[in-house]
């Protein structure tokens, strides 16, 4: 049979008896779910147990890439991980990026499955047909980036995704790292690894990746490389990465005290944010075929951290926790964040934690005793610390290790509950206190998998966007016209429940093609452009519309599996204190208001936007569940649900 964009192949791995067995890509599931994303969702429906302990041998574990990844069209690196999730007990796809899922296309594969649990530590090494289950005894107890280099040095130009010690303890917000680039799997990816003694997977390959119509296919891409150097900031983005957008990213994600309390965003600019971000240097890397080469090397330049170096996605992410445990300079962020990504600790959820934990003992209700005689302090020495008890389950990191379930193991669930943000068991990523309810912070609430940063897709996550860019960006996304006008039809201007829906489509979409979902990369894309680059690459014709149908089909298996794992409408509740106020640094109120700030927002108010979604997706509005007439819509009467009771 012969595959263009599709390797063609898959490996199903067994660690238990050690059985690989090589098999031919399912087309018609391709055509049907199109790859990446879409074919590991529907592979994980008929391959998980429902209600299966996340660490079960027989538990599946899905890594593998869509049709454009490896083609050459920019920012097609996108590598997802398809499992059921210890924090949240939910399944879903991570996704990565870097160079691991163009390797494995290149070693003719486009998925690996990968169950059982080896009896000593293991790693995955594909070289083209060569596909062994090698000893890693050499690599447990080591971190990620002495895992990953250990795998360079023996394998050569190789894609390699490893976890690190926190995986090997199983904590469950362990995740995994793509090349020392990219993290995957946050919540407990790292773990599931770690479960199955599988310490990491090798890919390199000497294969290539075959275009149906490599004429039609370039134009499209060539295109797109012109529009970017065109693009007026195209400049600053290579020099600061996602940093060029940090006003934005700074009002979303300004908070600490539990999410109480506003800092000075002006001096934690200086201090820790873009300001002292411009004093560190940098070393730009980017993915293959990224026409940004957004991610970095940041190294400390002064301080007591001077010459700490910390290979990131983004140093965002540490600006974001050190504006949360108080950290005094950009070189204790640079040194948090290379620890966390050592031990594939998520860096996000564990400074929350962490910040948890500081609020209570400042508000008197822990005692350093508590903790085993840990320092509560905010300060660095002591985060590092908890860090350390946390990847290795020693004292009180053993209930940290466990994540919020760990917490509320402790404190009570009613306790963590009024003080944090959890969503299906997990800290919610984006503050509408601060921004207002757009797509990101609504989507938390409705995302199956449970909260993450990339949960809204590319929706409205730019603050305070005109209507008429609003507009032009949902047809980007292509919805439809009548999608729209039902998503305009509100008197705060956006229905943000309905709106969201189709960024969930273009979301689903990028992760099942393997196109990269950074705003710097998604906003040079257009349905229009997808549509030709997918056809001309496999040779199967999809319209626009099509497409978005092929995505709707992808999101609502994703929406399924989780129903039968028990989740239904009330998992997707708002968090208690969304409708408490926040205070300023200058003791200035701040509630949760709509997208364009004309209201302030109650619990009726989220009700009805989650039900309006439900409606919008043709779910049942009381239950959040695919009707069966949605479901013999799209064509998948085969996976109609049984719903269990969660444990």
């Amino acid at each position: 049979m012969e595959y263009y964009g599709y390797a063609g192949k898959e490996l199903y791995i067994d660690l238990t008896t050690g059985e690989i067995e090589e098999k031919p890509l399912d087309l018609d599931m391709a055509l049907k779910f199109l790859g990446g994303m879409g074919i590991q969702q529907r592979m994980l429906f008929d391959l998980l147990k429902p209600g299966i302990d996340p660490f079960a041998p027989d538990a599946p574990l899905i890594f593998g890439s869509g049709p454009l990844t490896g083609t050459g069209a920019p920012g097609t690196s996108r590598v997802m991980a398809t499992l059921k999730y210890p924090e949240t007990g939910a399944t879903g796809s991570g996704g990565g990026a870097m160079r691991f899922g163009f390797m494995l296309k290149l070693a003719g594969y486009d998925h690996v499955v990968i169950t059982g649990k080896a009896s000593k530590p293991v790693y995955l090494k594909i070289v083209d047909s060569n596909v062994e289950i090698c000893d890693a005894k050499h690599l447990w107890g080591k971190d990620i980036v002495q895992t990953t280099e250990a795998l360079w040095d023996a394998h050569g130009d190789c894609g390699v995704i490893a976890m690190g010690q926190a995986g090997e303890h199983l904590g469950e917000m362990a995740q995994a790292a793509c090349d020392l680039g990219s993290s995957i799997g946050r919540g407990g990816l790292g773990a599931v690894m770690g479960s199955k003694n599988l310490k990491a997977l090798v890919a390199s390959g000497s294969g290539s990746i075959r275009i149906a119509d490599p004429e039609r296919f370039n134009k499209v891409r060539e295109s797109l490389f012109e529009r970017v150097k065109r693009y007026p900031l195209h400049g600053d983005i290579v020099r600061d990465s996602i940093m060029e957008n940090w006003r934005n990213y700074s009002i979303q994600f300004g908070y600490k005290n539990n999410r109480t309390f506003i800092p000075d965003l002006e001096e934690i600019d200086r201090t820790v944010g873009f300001e002292a971000y411009k004093k560190l240097g940098k070393t730009a890397f980017g993915c293959p075929s990224c026409f940004i080469v957004d991610k970095e090397i940041v190294e400390a330049t002064s301080g007591r951290w001077k010459g700490t170096k910390w290979s990131t996605p983004t140093y965002l992410n540490a600006a974001m926790l050190a504006m949360k445990l108080d950290m005094k300079d950009a070189g204790e962020a640079v040194k948090f964040g290379d620890v966390t990504d050592r031990y594939g600790i998520d860096n996000l959820g564990s400074s929350d934690m962490i910040d948890f934990l500081y609020t209570l003992h400042e508000e008197g209700t822990l005692t350093e005793d508590d903790v085993g005689g840990l320092s509560l302090k905010r300060d660095i020495d002591g985060a590092l610390t908890l860090l350390e008890k946390m990847a290795y389950r020693e004292g009180f990191g053993n209930e940290m290790a466990d994540g919020w379930k760990g917490m509320k193991r402790v404190f009570g669930e009613e306790l963590v509950n009024k003080k944090t943000s959890i969503i299906k068991g997990r800290e919610g990523v984006w503050e509408p206190r601060i921004s207002g309810l757009g797509t990101n912070e609504f989507a938390q609430l409705v995302y199956p998998r449970g909260p993450n940063a990339e949960c809204g897709g590319s929706g409205l996550y730019t603050l305070g966007q005109p209507l008429d860019t609003v507009v032009r960006h949902a047809g980007r996304m292509g919805m439809s016209n009548e999608a729209i006008e039902r998503s305009l039809d509100s008197p705060l201007k956006v229905n943000i429940g309905r709106f969201v829906t189709s960024s969930e489509h273009w979301l689903a979409l990028f992760n099942s093609l393997g196109i990269c979902n950074r705003h710097v990369n998604n906003r040079f894309y257009s349905i229009g452009i997808v549509s030709e680059l997918y056809s001309a690459a496999t040779g199967i014709e999809r319209s626009p519309e099509e497409l978005i149908t092929y995505s709707e089909r992808v999101w609502n298996v994703f929406k399924m599996a989780n129903v039968r794992e028990g989740f239904s409408r009330k998992d997707d509740e708002p968090p208690q204190n969304w409708f408490e106020p926040m205070v300023d640094y200058k003791g200035e109120e701040h509630y949760m208001m709509d997208y364009y700030k004309t209201k302030k927002l109650t619990r009726e108010d989220v009700d009805q936007w989650i039900t309006d979604y439900y409606v919008e997706r043709g779910w049942d509005p009381d239950t959040g569940i695919p009707t069966k007439e949605k479901i013999a819509e799209l064509g998948l009467e085969e996976l109609a649900p049984k719903r269990r009771e969660k444990k």
